[in-house]
């Protein structure tokens, strides 16, 4: 221990050398005398002289090297509290190491660039070992469900990807978890409804009411289909049931390739029935029935990482303005509660 962390004796006391006892030898052995007193190996120069810093205003620095000891016990539990929080939460951020990412599909889906992007970005980066997708959706637009499906799938072509299903994952919500190598869904998780569905509002009397009329012009018969001023013609219902039965049919395949089922079997199921995850499980839809942390188990089996120790990244990112942090989430609830209306719906009260 270095004599100078040691000044600083009562005032007025005359000092002889930086540890600050009246009356010691500097520069002596420690066989000479007490060795906690003893000064250090040199002594000042001629025309220098020691120093003497008041009680309390020694450097920060120096005041470590009287304590070593002390903040080294504090560095470890630092530690200690960094990797069993990690352990406990999931993530050890500040130290790096593997990571798992958890991806967010949630509400309806009416657009896919920002999930796409997060679920192509963790693709391109190799420490993310797996991705848990964790969807609560009632579905949405046929081309987003089908484009998210697709970065789904790309990623689970490169490493581990297991899709949790929360409250309700139906329709284009269930389309997008098929992208997965392995699916978990709640016991009660409402799935399934494989389907296609149009819905046009005719507003035809309500205009002839107000006295309003609309005359649209065209170039082809069927560029007009599905205008909601005016009564549909048996050929224009024709048309369109024939680009749902298309999309219909893709739906089917993707269910019967990524479930390995036959079409048959497939198509038996894709009847627009919603089912919960334990019948969803019979039916070969899932491959296990777990809630979230079940779901983030198995994956960490999948990338050996069943000690625990990684970093947790979730994502997309929001970044919504003040209207929709205000109004947001009853948006949300208004919007899915419409999504949802052909469901049913079961609470515990």
């Amino acid at each position: 221990m270095t004599g100078h962390g040691e000044a600083g004796g009562v005032p007025g006391q005359e000092h002889s050398g930086m540890n600050g006892r009246p009356g010691q030898e500097q520069g002596g052995s420690a066989s000479g005398g007490n060795p906690r007193f003893a000064g250090p190996p040199w002594s000042p120069s001629a025309g220098e002289a020691w120093v003497r810093v008041p009680f309390g205003a020694e450097p920060k620095h120096s005041r470590r090297r009287r304590r070593p000891v002390l903040f080294g016990i504090i560095a470890l539990l630092l530690l200690g509290a960094a990797f069993t929080g990690g352990r406990l939460l999931g993530e050890h951020s500040p130290l790096g190491g593997p990571v798992l990412a958890v991806a967010e599909v949630t509400g309806l889906i009416v657009d896919s660039e920002k999930t796409v992007a997060f679920l192509d970005a963790l693709r391109e980066d190799e420490a993310v070992r797996g991705v848990l997708v964790r969807i609560n959706s009632p579905g949405g637009a046929v081309g987003p469900s089908q484009e998210i499906f697709a970065a789904v799938k790309r990623l689970a072509q490169s490493r581990p990807v297991v899709a949790s299903l929360g409250a309700v994952a139906a329709s284009g919500g269930y389309y997008v978890a098929l992208g997965a190598r392995e699916i978990v869904s709640g016991p009660s998780t409402l799935t399934g409804s494989i389907g296609v569905k149009m819905q046009l509002p005719n507003v035809e009397g309500l205009m002839r009411t107000l006295g309003v009329s609309e005359k649209t012009l065209s170039t082809g018969k069927l560029k007009d289909a599905g205008n909601v001023a005016r009564a549909m013609t048996p050929e224009e219902e024709a048309y369109l049931d024939g680009l749902l039965a298309d999309l219909y049919e893709e739906f089917v395949r993707t269910v019967a390739a990524e479930r390995r089922l036959s079409p048959e079997a497939a198509r038996n199921i894709a009847d627009g029935r919603a089912v919960t995850g334990r019948r969803a499980l019979e039916l070969g839809l899932v491959d296990a029935v777990g809630d979230a942390a079940d779901a983030l188990a198995r994956l960490q089996t999948l990338c050996g990482l069943e000690n625990g120790m990684y970093k947790l990244v979730r994502g997309p990112e929001k970044d919504d303005g003040w209207v929709e942090r205000l109004f947001g989430a009853a948006l949300d609830r208004a919007v899915n509660a419409r999504a949802t209306a052909a469901l049913p719906e079961f609470s515990y009260r």
